[in-house]
């Protein structure tokens, strides 16, 4: 049996005239003559049904009839004509805090507004507790709501609503009252009801919301009703419908085509949206507090068939964005820049590509992987890979039978300091997510007054699956030398070591170099590396450093069964360094190690033990150390140059990095080492393996 069901429901209202326009059109003097009163009609013919447990949303323009049917629902008001009938305790929240008395209490209040919505004083009893928590009102329960602030009373009145245990909740809206905190507590409440199978009619303007929570989408247009065959379609044609507004300008070429909708941006390929309901677009954190593009009062300044440029001015900030934004070859291509009426000190700026889950590998710069499902406990957003300033380029693509594109991006910063992230966001937006930009330096703060650029973004629709993992592909070659069934892949500051398939390092450091200064480690991952240029067998690559000013060079070539590394180190300043180390970080599986000096094995993990242990006990300089395994070829690491003492150490690491490693360390013989401006040998060696050699176990329990 149908939970809701509306039948052929209008709803008209007559004009309202004050009393200064008695005489005038539909006042008293038409009233006298017996004239009819000009009606608006708000609801035209409307029907549908809704099943327990589902989730509808409605959508469409302000003055479209949304509120005014969820009254209907909830019984605020009568349809002109039609019926509605609804089985089941209806909990509205559609004004908050509607029937509240402001001379009671907030207990007061909440046993009194709990009452209209139907429970019993008993059982307001075993939730208040959680409708005071929920609220965050505290010790203010028991003031008249009068004192209250309009955060306050909004606060209340929603955790009143929430805790009714209802059977169908209307909801109108009230996700963007409150602060973030607050925001963010009403979305898990209300996906916390879908998860119990309550029914929910959603009404919203943000789409991204409306597409995560709702089974059904209905657009209301004007009074009347427009449904299509999915929640998807359905979003696609509103957005298309308020296209044709002021200030919104749709533009195409070829199978792509973008609606730019007062701050939003959203893009289609062969008719069909390829972004989440959200869009793109950009937000702005000033004094702690995140201002969104939507938000703005936006002008399209300059239209063409397939460009445009636009100029929003924001609400609360003395800024406009100013939009340029173009497709050409399948792109679309956003030149993002903020102008300032005076000085203001932005703290971050951020461009957002929502993409749908339906997006399930993601591609960024060197690192690839599959996005995680995003699960309802989900509540903060999570980075497919750590963020690297010198990432220019990401792709997501979609599941095979998902009617979507592949998706590449490519940044062209105007700004050191913007850059490219790829993330999952939280359970209620239920999205993949793009971002460029970043966090303003001081030095940069207060933004001048006048224009800044800060990024141009081409989001590529026209490649395929192919192409994608082509590109991925040939990058991947770019940074990998073989030898046998040996293979080397250079990756920000790190080398990958894998043999016949199998990584015989350890993920996060694989192999890598670090030094200590002022008693910070300062590895090669946290440097700004260039990409890698290749001649035949040899890789060149060179980090700088964000915190310290030095460089590193890395020269990487092939030897029989491994490579050869060379690492340099450029001075820009005169700088000491307590000690450093080039190591390699390796699977759990070896067992064994070797020096110079002396054997042993690995000690077992210890799960209380978190920082990194010594195997070894002699520190004398040495020439070479290597890791043994039963399943595993053996790796050497060994030191060619004499000028420079290097002590051979076998190391674990911490229970949860769970990794065997072998390091080359320098220390000084005393104070520090000091390094003048220009360029210094800091490593020169080579690491081999070899598929023969397995421990074998002494009566001292020493390899021989």
């Amino acid at each position: 049996m149908h939970i809701i069901e509306a039948e052929h429901v209008t709803k008209q209202f007559r004009a309202r005239r004050g009393a200064r326009v008695l005489l005038g059109r539909g006042g008293l003097s038409d009233l006298i003559r017996g004239r009819k009163t000009e009606r608006t009609t708000a609801l035209k013919d409307i029907s549908f049904t809704v099943e327990p447990g589902e989730s509808l949303g409605v959508i469409g323009a302000n003055g479209s009839g949304k509120t005014t049917l969820l009254k209907i629902l909830a019984g605020v008001t009568l349809p002109t004509s039609g019926h509605v009938t609804v089985r089941g305790r209806v909990a509205s929240l559609l004004e908050l805090g509607a029937g509240f008395h402001p001379m009671l209490t907030g207990r007061e209040n909440v046993y009194l507004n709990a009452g209209l919505l139907g429970m019993r004083h008993a059982q307001v009893d075993e939730v208040f507790d959680r409708i005071v928590e929920f609220s965050g009102i505290g010790k203010f329960i028991d003031q008249p709501v009068d004192t209250y602030s309009s955060g306050m009373y909004v606060r209340i009145g929603f955790a009143v609503a929430a805790h009714v245990n209802p059977d169908i909740f209307l909801v109108d809206e009230v996700l963007s009252v409150g602060d973030e905190e607050f925001q963010r507590k009403c979305r898990t409440r209300i996906g916390e009801l879908k998860e119990q199978g309550k029914t929910i009619v959603f009404v919203s303007h943000d789409l991204s919301i409306v597409n995560t929570l709702c089974d059904r989408v209905i657009l209301l247009s004007k009074g009347e009703m427009i449904v299509r065959s999915t929640p998807q379609e359905t979003i696609d044609f509103y957005l298309r419908q308020v296209g044709r507004e002021k200030g919104i300008h749709t533009f195409a070429d070829g199978p792509v085509e973008a609606i730019l909708s007062h701050g939003r941006v959203s893009v289609f390929h062969d008719k069909r949206e390829v972004g989440a309901p959200s869009g793109f677009s950009v937000q702005v954190r000033y004094m702690d507090q995140w201002h969104n593009s939507p938000t703005a009062d936006w002008e399209t300044v300059e239209r063409g068939p397939a460009h445009c440029k636009a100029r929003g001015r924001m609400a609360k900030l003395p800024v406009y964005h100013v939009w340029e934004l173009r497709i050409e070859n399948g792109r679309l291509i956003w030149h993002v820049s903020l102008e300032c009426e005076r000085d203001i000190a932005i703290e971050m700026l951020e461009v957002n590509l929502f993409l749908p889950t339906l997006y399930t590998q993601w591609f960024y710069g060197e690192y690839s992987g599959a996005f995680p499902e995003i699960l309802p406990g989900d509540l903060n957003w999570m980075l497919m890979a750590m963020p690297d300033l010198g990432c220019r380029e990401t792709a997501v693509l979609p599941t095979e039978e998902a009617a979507k594109p592949p998706l590449a991006t490519f940044l062209e910063p105007h700004k050191p300091y913007v850059r490219l992230l790829m993330q999952n966001t939280d359970y209620i937006t239920g999205c993949r997510a793009i971002q460029a930009g970043g966090r303003l330096p001081d030095m940069d703060r207060p933004l001048r007054a006048g224009v800044h650029e800060f990024m141009t973004l081409t989001i590529d629709l026209d490649s395929t699956p192919g192409q994608v993992r082509g590109r991925e592909a040939a990058r991947e070659a770019q940074r990998t030398l073989h030898t046998g069934d040996f293979t080397a892949t250079f990756r920000q500051g790190k080398v990958l070591l894998t043999y016949a398939g199998a990584q015989l390092t350890e993920e996060v450091y694989h192999l890598y170099s670090a030094v200590l200064i002022g008693n910070l480690w300062n590895d090669s991952l946290a440097l700004q590396w260039d990409a890698p240029r290749r001649t035949g067998d040899h890789l060149t690559v060179r980090g700088e450093s964000r915190r310290f000013p030095y460089r590193q060079h890395w020269e990487i070539g092939l030897v029989d069964n491994g490579i050869s590394l060379e690492i340099w180190l450029e001075a820009l300043e005169s700088i000491e360094i307590q000690e450093l180390h080039t190591s390699i970080g390796l699977k759990a599986a070896y067992e064994y190690w070797e020096t110079d000096h002396e054997s042993g094995p690995f000690p077992d993990f210890d799960p209380n033990q978190d920082d990194w242990r010594h195997a070894n006990r002699n520190y004398a300089p040495g020439t070479f150390i290597r890791a043994l395994s039963t399943t595993l070829p053996c790796v050497t690491m060994a030191v060619t140059t004499r000028a420079i003492p290097f002590r051979m150490t076998a190391i674990n690491a911490g229970y949860h990095q769970h990794a065997r490693v072998l390091q080359a360390l320098r220390v000084p013989e005393y104070g520090v080492l000091r390094f003048e401006p220009g360029r210094h040998l800091y490593f020169e060696g080579t690491v081999t393996v070899d598929p023969d050699r397995k421990p074998t176990k002494g009566v001292s329990g020493r390899t021989n």
